[in-house]
C-alpha cells in the first residue's frame, strides 16, 4: 500500500467517508483474491495521481461485513465512490477494473 492509501475500519467510515471535505474513493478488499491484488498497483498509482485532491482508503470486507453488508457489498474488489458522503457515480468490481476507468470516475467527481 503506498503512502497516498489509508486503510480503514467500520468504525472509522463516518469520519473518514461520510465528513470527508473530499472525494473518496473507497476499495473493499479481501486477502487470497488475485483480482485485489491486480488493483492494488493501479489504485495506488490513480491516488498518488490525484493526491490532495481525493482521499484513497481501503477496507477489509470480511473483517468489516456489517457496513459491506449495509453498503451491499458483495464481492471484492468493489471501488465505491463518495462525494459529500454520498455515493456518486458507478461502482466497479471484479478483476477487470481498469486504471483509465477509475481515473474517468475521479475526473468526473472533481468535475474536471
Amino acid at each position: 500500500m503506498s503512502e497516498y492509501v489509508k486503510e480503514i475500519t467500520q468504525a472509522d467510515f463516518e469520519a473518514e467517508v461520510a465528513k470527508s471535505s473530499l472525494p473518496v474513493i473507497l476499495d473493499f478488499f479481501s486477502t487470497e483474491c488475485p483480482p485485489c491484488e491486480a488493483l492494488a498497483p493501479k489504485f495506488d498509482a490513480v491516488a498518488e495521481q490525484f493526491a490532495g485532491k481525493a482521499r484513497f482508503l481501503k477496507i477489509f470486507r470480511q473483517g468489516n461485513k456489517d457496513l459491506a453488508s449495509r453498503l451491499g457489498v458483495t464481492g471484492s474488489p468493489t471501488l465505491l465512490f463518495f462525494k459529500g458522503g454520498a455515493e456518486q457515480g458507478e461502482r466497479m468490481s471484479g478483476e477487470e477494473i481498469k486504471r483509465t476507468a477509475i481515473k474517468a470516475q475521479i475526473e468526473s467527481l472533481l468535475g474536471a
